[in-house]
């Protein structure tokens, strides 16, 4: 029964990564349908994907531990602070999401190598239509995330091909893949996913270090989890000071320090609810708060930020494996993860679909 189950949860996973990947990036039609659907569609993908492993594995999926416990207190607290705050409901879908996907990976869901190849390349394939054929009015940060996608998934497939053919020489073919990918983005001045894809360089050369010592990795899952916080903080002191600097045509600082001071100032009159996610903000044309895990503070309040940060970490905390250097493919995705991390200082990046499809897809494959 195991065995049957498993390969029917992972036809499930592979369908909403492919779907996602249609619908977000290569058919407009697909959007206009799936796009106000995302998270409800994320939700019962990966409530499914939960039922089938708790009738495989009840013991483990069904047992009541501080991750369940996390788990349901979100779910609790969501919806009763939107209805507090008289705010929109369906922002409590993206909490879903993250629980239900956050939980999966802690209980140990895996992908079958097949199934693992089959996600590799459906992003880089399905991603390296976007440049030839794809012809939708992107803004500057879709180009982005386009190219990083592409990027971290074609490093994964061609990894996949130099392994299982024995090609060794298209490790020149990754490395080469590295500086055109930086200089499309940089073609294009999306500035998050140039850096995004030169961090990605950096984050796969030193994996092998941070995931030497536990110390060492404990602080690296802080910087990329309480750090995007505060570097929200910091942004705004800086843009408060006057400083700022020209990159790629653009100001580093050009408005993103207005909206985080603008949501610090409104949460920090309400820390325990947040503030909902019908607030009318000032600084921007419409509600976005360009940072993943600030949003779920100021949006959903600080009880329900604790409970998702400690789901994040010990998800995170899977990928620790002092064998990473010896596994190429969990490496790139190790650096994939990070990567999409690092980026969710800028986007709301991983939290929200499709980006929380990709995040968990590489995640499975890091782990």
């Amino acid at each position: 029964m195991t065995q049957r189950i498993k390969g029917k949860y992972e036809y499930v996973t592979a369908a909403l990564f492919i779907l996602f990947l249609l619908g977000s990036f290569v058919s407009s039609k697909i959007y206009g349908v799936i796009a106000p659907y995302g998270t409800l569609v994320m939700f019962v993908g990966t409530a499914v994907i939960y039922i089938m492993l708790a009738l495989a594995d009840r013991e483990n999926f069904l047992k009541t531990d501080m991750v369940s416990l996390a788990g349901i207190a979100a779910v609790i607290i969501v919806p009763a602070n939107l209805f507090i705050l008289g705010s929109r409901k369906g922002a409590m879908l993206v909490i879903f999401d993250l629980v239900l996907l956050l939980t999966l990976v802690i209980r140990g869901m895996e992908l079958s190598g097949v199934m693992k190849r089959i996600c590799a390349f459906s992003g880089a394939v399905l991603m390296l239509l976007w440049y030839p054929v794809v012809r939708w009015d992107y803004g500057f940060n879709t180009v982005g995330f386009v190219f990083l996608i592409l990027f971290i998934f074609g490093e994964l497939a061609l990894e996949y091909v130099k392994n299982d053919l024995e090609l060794g020489y298209l490790k020149y073919v990754q490395l080469l893949f590295f500086p055109t990918s930086v200089l499309l983005a940089v073609c294009y001045q999306a500035r998050s996913a140039a850096l995004s894809i030169a961090a990605f360089a950096l984050i796969y050369l030193i994996a092998p270090v941070i995931t030497e010592k536990r110390l060492l990795y404990n602080i690296w899952l802080g910087i990329f989890t309480l750090g995007s916080i505060l570097f929200t903080a910091l942004y705004s002191v800086l843009g408060s000071s006057g400083w700022n600097i020209r990159i790629l045509y653009k100001d580093v600082l050009s408005g993103r320090e207005l909206i985080w001071a603008e949501l610090w100032k409104e949460f920090l009159k309400r820390p325990l609810t947040g503030i909902g996610s019908s607030y009318e903000i000032k600084s921007f044309f419409m509600f976005e708060v360009h940072n993943g895990l600030f949003d779920i503070l100021v949006v959903h309040g600080i009880i329900v930020f604790l409970c998702i940060l400690f789901l994040l970490i010990k998800a995170l905390m899977r990928l620790f494996s002092r064998d990473i250097r010896f596994c190429p493919d969990k490496r790139i995705a190790f650096a994939g993860v990070f990567t999409m991390m690092l980026q969710s200082f800028f986007e709301n990046g991983f939290i929200v679909t499709p980006f929380s499809c990709i995040f968990f897809v590489l995640l499975l494959i890091a782990g």
